[in-house]
């Protein structure tokens, strides 16, 4: 009876004592996998660390788009990766970099918004984790039929910027087993926020850099026209005073009763020299403009300009034209002044009409002549190869006030350049102001 009771004590002790072992193996593997996760955390965050301080330090477009793409695949664990970035002009998706397994033939093929599983996170902003693609109703097969490539899994999440879509990022083939996980989703968005933010600086340091070119250029520019607009006007005209001074003191000696007549064309020469210069300086920094305003300086452009010229100038200000803030007014007077004198200078017209006319908040500028035209197609294909930025100057003014240019012309029926700006006017005593 003893036996009996204590192989029952005993194996009720056994398996208390298997019951227990089996809880601390639980909670072993529990501790475990606890351990490998925060594991994997750790060496993801580190990854990404590495990454954020790797894309500070680019600004080249191309090396930075490498570096996100080829840092996704790595941190994420997968075969293969790509960018696509946003045309908002056509609503359309670029492969810009591929990595890894994925062809490179996709480098520059388009797809549109909405379309597959990178169009559709691009359209609705959501990330997209799939580990079954072939059956996934978003997925578009065409790109695996035309590169070979088979995608298992992929994970897609945008690339987003203060609320403004940029593109996509997309890993594919999770090269561990069980496909990507929801903590891969947490990773990549933060990767693509590194990412997105990248991308808008080295595109914001490439618009800095393509302005200063163009300031650069448009600096040069003023200084070649400044150096033949010197040696064609006043520098002549003081050359050839200083010939007839010299002249006069031969007449002075020989033919005294000619002084007087040679003493007017004398004054003629250098009165002539006085107005090219003012109006060099005129054209160079209009005082009249700061302190009278855009119609003030217009008129006595248009009056300088149309003395000794063939070309009839007309200028007409609609009583709505008031003044503007400083950078509005420079900006539309650059822009008429660049439109007259490629007309003085290339149109062989008989009239030229400025127009200036204020409706509601836009302010329409309008330079017409009557001169012979020119084919716009043919002048803008070999615009660049001509050495000359007047129109690409005239475009880019316009959008610094965040006008609209357009020029119309045709062979034998004249050229109309039209400017579109926003404008606030302003009031006494707030001309100094800066929109």
């Amino acid at each position: 009876m003893d036996n009996t009771q204590d192989a029952v004590e005993l194996s009720t002790r056994l398996a208390e004592v298997e019951s227990r072992l089996r809880m601390l193996e639980r909670e072993y593997q529990t501790q475990r996998q606890e351990l490998r996760d925060n594991y994997q955390e750790i060496q993801s965050l580190t990854g990404l660390q590495d990454v954020a301080l790797a894309l500070a330090s680019t600004l080249d477009p191309d090396p930075l788009l490498n570096r996100i793409v080829s840092a996704a695949m790595e941190l994420m664990e997968a075969e293969g990766s790509s960018l696509l970035l946003l045309d908002e002009g056509s609503l359309e998706l670029s492969f810009e970099v591929v990595d890894g397994e994925v062809s490179q033939q996709l480098v520059g093929k388009r797809i549109a918004v909405g379309e597959g599983i990178s169009g559709w996170v691009a359209q609705t902003g959501e990330p997209a984790l799939v580990n079954d693609a072939q059956n996934d109703p978003r997925f578009a097969g065409q790109t695996d039929l035309s590169t070979g490539f088979h995608t298992h899994s992929l994970l897609c999440v945008p690339l987003q910027f203060q609320g403004r879509m940029l593109g996509v990022l997309t890993v594919v083939n999770k090269t561990t087993p069980g496909g990507f996980e929801t903590r891969d989703v947490k990773w990549l968005k933060a990767l693509a926020a590194l990412a997105a933010a990248a991308i808008e600086n080295a595109r914001l340091y490439q618009r800095v850099r393509e302005e200063r070119d163009r300031v650069v250029i448009a600096q040069e520019e003023v200084r070649k026209k400044l150096a033949r607009d010197l040696h064609d006007g006043p520098t002549q005209l003081v050359s050839n005073i200083v010939m007839q001074v010299d002249f006069l003191k031969k007449l002075l000696l020989h033919e005294p009763n000619r002084v007087a007549e040679e003493l007017d064309q004398l004054g003629h020469t250098g009165q002539q020299a006085i107005q090219d210069m003012r109006t060099m300086l005129f054209d160079l920094r209009p005082i009249i403009l700061e302190t009278q305003g855009l119609g003030a300086a217009l008129r006595l452009f248009t009056e300088r300009h149309q003395v000794g010229d063939k070309t009839k100038i007309n200028l007409h200000l609609g009583d709505a034209v008031e003044r503007y803030v400083p950078r509005i007014e420079s900006t539309v007077f650059s822009i008429v002044q660049e439109a007259v004198n490629n007309a003085l200078k290339h149109a062989q017209a008989q009239n030229l009409w400025v127009r200036l006319g204020q409706r509601g908040s836009t302010l329409t500028v309008e330079i017409e002549d009557d001169g012979v035209g020119f084919d716009m197609d043919q002048v803008l294909q070999g615009y660049a190869s001509r050495g000359s930025f007047g129109l690409l100057n005239m475009r880019e003014r316009a959008e610094l006030v965040e006008g609209e240019l357009t020029m119309v012309s045709a062979l034998g029926k004249g050229t109309t350049v039209m400017l579109r700006v926003p404008v606030t006017p302003v009031t006494s005593g707030e001309e100094g102001t800066t929109r």
